[in-house]
């Protein structure tokens, strides 16, 4: 792993509240100029896409890592950049704003060398995404990216919907990792159903990058009505009734 991704990652660490970094192929970011360069070469400057915040910082070295890390570390940033945030300091680093007011991204876990599960289900899943937002003609506000290692791998295939931040867990549990033949899988459909109405899928939500434990237990809780195996409610209060692996799916999008 190259110096400037490894400040990077470890700068992360230190940051308020959790923060994760992850390799994507998401396409405003440079792709590196040649495959056979050694990494260090080939990572020495990287392009960074921020989410939720939408911003893409250019192509950083060590430095520059060090300039959006102190950036991020302010306790107050903005959802998006306009002239009416001039009391917030402006980024040192040369960068550009994502257009999320309608645009949405999906990253998927595709990892691999990380764990089976992601490689197998999640690149499945990032298949039948991309041929969904095709066969919709969705292409201009919904993208579908792959990303590294973002958690969960038992719960494979896992996605995150851009810009709310909505974590999902599909278990491949009803189709198998096994997409039908000639139509996207049920899942990839309940996930663009749910990013182009703007709602969250319920039956596969695994939380939301925005939310704290309890608000997760609390929000899981209101929409779903969810009891566990011992009878209990989820909620603040009892966070230990809140049990994932116990939940009884209904049909995809439903």
């Amino acid at each position: 792993m190259s110096e400037t991704i490894t400040a990077l990652a470890r700068g992360s660490i230190r940051l308020p509240g959790r923060a994760m970094v992850t390799m994507s192929d998401f396409a405003p970011l440079k792709a590196a100029t040649c495959a056979c360069a050694p990494a260090d070469d080939k990572y020495r400057r990287i392009d960074v896409a921020v989410f939720p915040l939408g911003l893409v910082a250019k192509q950083l070295d060590v430095e520059g890592v060090g300039r959006l890390l102190k950036w991020l570390g302010h306790e107050v940033l903005p959802t998006s950049w306009t002239p009416s945030h001039s009391n917030l300091p402006q980024p040192t680093f040369d960068h550009s704003w994502l257009e999320l007011t309608r645009n949405r991204h999906i990253f998927v876990c595709t990892h691999g060398s990380r764990d089976y599960l992601c490689g197998h289900h999640g690149g499945k899943l990032l298949k039948d995404l991309r041929a969904l937002i095709k066969s919709r003609e969705l292409q201009r506000h919904v993208a579908a990216w792959s990303t590294s290692h973002i958690g969960g791998h038992k719960y494979a295939a896992n996605a995150i919907v851009y810009p709310r931040g909505d974590w999902y867990g599909t278990w491949c549990d009803r189709c198998g990792g096994q997409s039908v033949p000639g139509r996207p899988a049920a899942d990839a459909e309940a996930i663009i159903d749910a990013v182009v109405n703007d709602v969250t899928w319920w039956d596969a939500w695994r939380g939301a990058t925005n939310m704290t434990k309890k608000d997760q237990i609390a929000t899981w809780a209101r929409n779903t009505g969810h009891v566990d195996d011992a009878g209990h409610g989820g909620s603040p209060e009892d966070p230990f009734s809140w049990v994932p692996a116990t939940r009884h799916r209904s049909a995809a999008g439903k």
